[in-house]
This record gives structure tokens, sequence and C-alpha cells, in this order.
């Protein structure tokens, strides 16, 4: 415990600037502190100090309780699920072009049409032959009589109208 107080007591004055004008230099106790300390006049730098430590005098330093701390829980954020959507894709149509062959056409084959036969036709002949002719009555027919009327005087723009005409 006095060592502490005796290191604390040096390093407040090396830091105040009332030992001071050398350069820093790390003051070597009994392995608990090393701490860099302005010294200007002491020699011996690394010289170790016995110091008495009487334990059943020692107070235990108190330690700082742990406190738990939260830690931040990660909470899984819905991400958006995955939809698939059939996005339509142009369909490739086949397109058949129509692609002309030059094909040597035949030449037609002369055919030779066959001549036609004449045919003798047989030559009339009169031949007599008694056939009985029907020859039919004469008919009586009876013919209108029309009867014509003569009209004296002039026959008018159109002449003679006959019996159909409309006023003399």
């Amino acid at each position: 415990m006095l060592f502490f107080v005796n290191c604390f007591l040096l390093i407040t004055l090396a830091n105040a600037g009332v030992i001071g004008g050398g350069g820093v230099v790390p003051v070597v106790g009994n392995g608990l502190i090393d701490a860099p300390v302005e010294i200007s006049n002491i020699v011996e730098v690394t010289k170790h100090v016995p110091v008495p430590i009487i334990h059943h005098e020692v107070e235990p330093i108190p330690h700082s309780v742990p406190v738990p701390v939260p830690k931040p829980v990660a909470i899984p954020i819905p991400q958006p699920y995955p939809v698939h959507i059939k996005v339509p894709q142009p369909i490739a149509i086949p397109v058949i072009k129509t692609i002309v062959v030059p094909v040597e056409k035949p030449v037609p084959f002369p055919v030779e049409h066959p001549v036609p036969y004449h045919i003798e036709h047989p030559v009339p002949v009169p031949v007599e032959v008694n056939v009985p002719i029907h020859i039919p009555r004469p008919v009586p027919v009876k013919v209108p009589v029309y009867k014509v009327v003569v009209h004296h005087g002039h026959y008018g723009h159109h002449g003679y109208h006959g019996h159909y005409g409309h006023h003399g």
C-alpha cells in the first residue's frame, strides 16, 4: 500500500512539473506498476526498492460488481417472400420460308393422235314399201262471222275503225 502511494506521488509531481527537466524513463517497481515518469537527477533507474508488505494489513481493492448488460437481440426482419412471377417470354415462332427451287420443266413428249378410221356409211337405196297412210277427213270448223257496219261520211282522222270504233 505504501508503494502505491509513493508511486502515485512521484507520478503526480512529475506530471505537475515539479520534478522535471529530463527525459521520460520508465520506473520499474516490484512488477505491479510500470509507469513513465519524468526524472532529472536519478541515475540508477532500474534499482529495485524493497518495500515491506504485510499481508494481513492489505485491504482488498474493491472490484466493480459485474452488471449484466443487455445485449442487443438480433430480431429477424421479415424479408419479402420470394414470389416467382413468370414473365411472358416472346415465343419463337418458326417462320417457314417458301424457297422456290428452279425445276426444269419436262418437254412434253409429242403424242401421236390416232388417225380416225374412215367409216363408209351405207348408201341409201330407195325401197318400195307398202305402208297404209291414214288420211284424216276434213273436220268442219266454225268460223265466227263478224257483222261489217259501213259508216257513211268521213272516217275520222284515224281511218276506218270497223266495229271497234268509239264514235262515228
